[in-house]
């Protein structure tokens, strides 16, 4: 036999002998026919996961831009704006080389013309602008109260 030979089996001897306790650590799981695995399958909660992890800051939406230009006049400006209430309409956006101030955000351009011709009575050259903008906040009408709905006695056809 040739030492190459030789050395061959030995090394396979030797490869069996050390893997001998991980093949005897190893264990087999038998499952039954009994075994189930319960999944549950709440679509709306796995859905509202998947949007919100899927919604940016911002969506491709509609605003308003009442202002272009250096930065100390679009200061100014979102201080007036600030100063008569709508505060939290405006933004300061820098696209170089101007700083704009935009105000409102829009899913579409219905909705922003309608906002538009209120500031343009403040504002003549506001004008519409098609870009990403942050989410805005949905608002539902508030609903009436139930005990609001009382019946006058006097007024009663009883």
């Amino acid at each position: 036999m040739s030492p190459t030979n030789m050395l061959r089996k030995l090394f396979i001897i030797l490869l069996a002998i050390n893997a001998m306790p991980l093949i005897s650590s190893a264990s087999v799981v038998e499952l039954r026919s009994s075994d189930t695995l319960n999944i549950t399958r709440d679509l709306d909660s796995a859905y509202a996961h998947y949007i919100s992890n899927q919604q940016g800051e911002f969506f491709e939406g509609y605003t308003i831009q009442l202002f272009s230009g250096n930065r100390s006049g679009a200061n100014v400006l979102k201080g007036d704006i600030i100063a008569n209430g709508n505060y939290d309409a405006v933004r300061l956006v820098y696209l170089a080389p101007n700083f704009k101030i935009q105000v409102g955000s829009f899913p579409d351009i219905g909705c922003a013309q309608r906002a538009l011709t209120e500031w343009k009575s403040s504002y003549p050259d506001a004008f519409v602008v098609k870009t990403r903008v942050p989410w805005y906040p949905i608002e539902l009408p508030p609903d009436v109260p139930l005990d609001t709905t009382a019946v006058d006695v006097e007024d009663s056809p009883e």
